[in-house]
């Protein structure tokens, strides 16, 4: 028998934002036969994502992953469209931390992650929320729903990846603060001692920038954990085998690597990773978006609300899908810190 297939959409132009930040080598199929995985692929460093949780028994995540907690707490914010658990069932934790580390080889998945032995640490700190709407039925709020969740569990987070002795953080997620008011100063002050904390414990932390487009070289607002003390920002670029062209009914076709559209710009010492745009590629194509693994769920349910046992919801609006394309600042980061993760592992006595 031969066995089944494994890193198809890394070996095909999929692959193409892992291999844009560099990560190829190793003679793995699909990209270079040499470069940097030659020398590492990330092996004994770990790599805390902070997200939606993650799909513990997905083949991309599962190989890799050490720990599962979650920080959200229900009863401080309460969601019917997702039941707390590490489990994700948003699937935007899960395509995160394949970007950064999704397994590689015989009996994985079908993606490979910018570093692939290294270790996933799934500290969840965003829930499944639904939709606003008043005339919708729950089932499809919640299939519309974002993932969201309060800043104070990702403070939490922070301090569980310290904890549990994370060499590098994910952070995909963010708010944008007001500092001219009492609440964004006191926001950014938190952000800064927890982020401060985890620095002086050798810590690399990767921040996406956000997707609202804005301008952030006026230092009365910040996004927020981004442009935290000891925090590198990442702000998203286009994909050069997919120049972006968001007319409808446009394709592919290659150009300049640019800023994404919708990607905030002007952070001071920002940097710039993959994060997608459109046009969008079918699944066999060539595609301006950034495809990793997704969640199918809670193990044994079908798709739906956590009203019982016996129902969950997986990635985005596409029920329990084991894979996606998507795009953002959230890919950015993930892919930053896979890269972060690689130096660790190659230079251990580098701070």
């Amino acid at each position: 028998l031969q066995p089944p297939p494994y890193d198809t959409y890394y070996t095909t132009a999929h692959g193409s934002a892992v291999q844009q930040v560099g990560c190829y080598g190793n003679n793995v199929p699909g990209g270079p036969a040499h470069g940097p995985w030659d020398i590492t692929e990330g092996k004994g460093v770990r790599i805390a994502i902070l997200d939606s949780g993650v799909d513990a028994s997905h083949p991309d995540i599962a190989p890799n992953l050490a720990l599962n907690l979650s920080e959200v707490d229900q009863s401080a914010y309460p969601s019917p469209c997702d039941d707390g658990s590490p489990q994700d069932q948003m699937g935007h934790g899960t395509w995160t931390a394949s970007l950064a580390a999704g397994a590689i080889g015989p009996g994985t998945g079908q993606v490979i992650g910018v570093a692939p032995a290294a270790t996933l640490l799934n500290i969840k700190v965003l829930q499944r929320m639904p939709a606003a709407s008043t005339t919708a039925t729950l089932t499809d709020r919640c299939t519309s729903g974002q993932a969201s969740g309060l800043l104070s569990w990702v403070l939490k987070g922070i301090e569980d990846a310290i904890t549990n002795h994370a060499d590098v953080i994910s952070l995909s997620v963010g708010a944008v603060a007001d500092l001219s008011t009492g609440d964004g100063a006191g926001l950014k002050a938190a952000f800064d001692r927890v982020t401060y904390a985890a620095a002086q414990a050798n810590i690399v932390l990767v921040a996406s920038a956000g997707n609202d487009g804005l301008d952030l070289s006026n230092p009365r607002y910040l996004e927020l954990p981004a442009q935290s003390r000891g925090v590198l920002a990442i702000e998203a670029s286009t994909n050069p085998s997919c120049a972006e062209n968001a007319l409808p009914g446009s394709t592919c076709v290659p150009g300049p690597v640019t800023l994404a559209y919708y990607s905030n710009h002007g952070i001071p010492d920002a940097l710039a990773a993959p994060g997608g745009s459109y046009p969008e590629g079918d699944d066999q194509a060539v595609t301006g978006w950034v495809r990793g693994a997704c969640s199918s769920g809670k193990p044994s349910t079908t798709d739906g609300p956590p009203a019982d046992a016996t129902h969950s919801l997986g990635c985005f609006d596409l029920g329990h899908a084991a894979y996606v394309q998507a795009m953002g600042t959230s890919a950015s980061a993930p892919l930053a810190a896979g890269a972060a993760a690689l130096l660790r592992a190659a230079h251990p006595d580098w701070t």
